[in-house]
């Protein structure tokens, strides 16, 4: 019996935690519509979606048509923004993180090439050894971007 209830108590509580990642997510993207351009909300369904899934992820849900919108309409934000603005270099960073994840490594590359080594923007201060997986993507980025470029 104390099972039964023990299994039905973590049932609920995933369905309470995926109703409130949905009502986030819904938050998020609704904030970010109702913004002016380059204001910079519109990375809120970005962190959001980490948020929620993060890591575990994989290339199918980074690579997903839902994701994919929200990187562009951050990236338009991005663009609009007032360069001096105090949080564009986090956006920044986690916009590099997901182009990266999307595979679109010469995006990605030059986002990272408008910040500094500042690990402790998201995505990586969910690291254990932040620098080093800042480093690490960063790295990473760069080479697989030279290797886009092809055949001079």
């Amino acid at each position: 019996m104390a099972r039964a209830r023990i299994a039905y108590a973590w049932k609920l509580r995933g369905k309470a935690r995926a109703v409130k990642t949905s009502a986030r997510q819904e938050f998020a993207e609704k904030a970010a519509a109702d913004a002016p351009p380059g204001t910079l909300p519109a990375v809120l369904p970005l962190i959001a979606w980490y948020e929620n899934h993060g890591v575990e992820a994989g290339p199918t849900g980074y690579g997903s048509p839902q994701v994919r919108a929200m990187v562009e309409a951050a990236l338009a934000d991005v663009a609009a923004a007032d360069p001096d603005h105090p949080r564009l270099p986090e956006v920044r960073h986690l916009l590099a993180y997901f182009l990266y994840r999307q595979g679109r490594y010469r995006a990605a590359r030059e986002q990272f090439r408008h910040v500094d080594g500042f690990a402790e923007a998201l995505p990586w201060r969910y690291w254990r050894r932040k620098a080093l997986a800042y480093r690490a993507v960063r790295t990473k980025t760069a080479r697989k971007a030279l290797r886009e470029r092809g055949p001079r």
